[in-house]
């Protein structure tokens, strides 16, 4: 402990580190720790609890709602694609290509009822053994099949993005991922990393093909789609949700206790004053603050690689879409600003106690 702990009255929380940061003075930094916190919405509840019967202030009613938003609710639906389909007489005539088979199936019953992924697999392929096709033509001197080839070619490669946005963005999966749980119960302690994998694949993948490699590890699409389903996205925003809608009450409540009175008369602490530091140390500081940092790291990991997909397809994502996206970056940035306004109202309320440690930093 600092001899003079007084100098060391500052209080930084930074819930960008891998550590939480919260140092209200020397000893407080010996009881701050890393460990995973148990049950983060129960903390909040506690620690609001906590708060309530310091202050002697009851939690004020919510104004308002805070609903995080629902990707099944965006109406994102998949995108429509010319078709672009040889006729049987040109089909007959690619016998010597290995792209035969491929408009084959792509005409099938089969192909032409395929889910997304598969028609994105079918699009790859074409693309890829499609050039060798066209050669064969040239030396065959089958300019009208090979112009005809060649601009089936161009325009596969135009909708590609649109294929790749059918069979993930508006697919099954990527709906899924972003579902609600019932409850959080340990998120995020408990997840595991397939879904981070999965989540950079994608996002390699697609500036693969979209750079022309269209063999690209192809096989493992649906695999990393299997992924993608178990995700949570969905349990990232109701977290990021449900800790602003806590805390922003809490805000209120230090509001109310300051509308009564300062917390320090005359500058002198006061037993509420220490009661307050205490609960704010051990119930925020040590608690909350260590789940909300566990969700920001959790909350990199997980969007990182979903907005540079995003970027990747930024020209054709749908209104829809890009509406969603915008309500979903805002619920995230809760994870943020919530807990810092927070931080700002216990030391608007601290401003009186001039020895408090949960006062604003002071310059050394």
């Amino acid at each position: 402990m600092p001899k003079n702990p007084s100098t060391h009255r500052h209080w930084v929380a930074d819930l960008k580190a891998p550590c939480v940061n919260a140092l209200f003075a020397g000893w407080v930094s010996l009881i701050m720790g890393c460990s995973p916190p148990a049950e983060g919405p129960e903390q909040l509840q506690d620690y609001q609890q906590r708060l309530s019967r310091t202050l002697e202030t009851a939690v004020p009613d919510p104004v308002g709602v805070l609903i995080p938003p629902r990707l099944q609710d965006a109406d994102i639906t998949p995108m429509d694609i010319p078709s672009g389909q040889l006729n049987l007489l040109d089909f007959l005539a690619l016998s010597d290509c290995a792209l035969q088979v491929n408009i084959g199936r792509r005409n099938s019953s089969l192909g032409r009822n395929a889910a997304p992924s598969q028609r994105l697999l079918l699009d790859l392929e074409f693309l890829a053994l499609a050039p060798a096709c066209v050669k064969t033509l040239e030396r065959q001197a089958e300019t009208n099949l090979a112009n005809t080839l060649t601009a089936a070619i161009t325009t596969k490669t135009q909708f590609l993005p649109h294929r790749i946005f059918n069979a993930v963005l508006a697919g099954p999966e990527y709906r899924q991922f972003w579902q609600f749980p019932t409850g959080l119960d340990n998120y995020p302690s408990a997840v595991g990393g397939d879904i981070l994998d999965a989540l950079h694949w994608f996002e390699y993948a697609t500036a693969q093909w979209l750079a022309g490699n269209f063999q690209f590890q192809t096989d493992q699409l649906e695999q990393r789609l299997y992924h993608l389903r178990a995700g949570d996205g969905g349990a990232l925003l109701l977290a990021a949700v449900t800790q602003a809608r806590s805390l922003q009450r809490s805000n209120h409540l230090l509001t109310l206790r300051l509308a009564a009175g300062p917390l320090c008369p005359n500058g002198r602490s006061s037993t509420q004053a220490k009661t307050l530091e205490t609960v704010v140390v051990k119930y925020f500081a040590t608690g909350v603050q260590a789940w909300l940092a566990d969700l920001n790291r959790r909350e990199r990991q997980l969007i990182s690689p979903i907005e540079n997909l995003e970027a990747q397809l930024a020209t054709i994502l749908p209104l829809s879409y890009r509406q969603w996206k915008d309500k979903r970056l805002a619920a995230l940035i809760l994870l943020r600003n919530t807990p810092r306004e927070h931080i700002a109202s216990l030391q608007h309320l601290a401003e009186s106690c001039s020895d408090s440690v949960l006062g604003i930093p002071t310059q050394r």
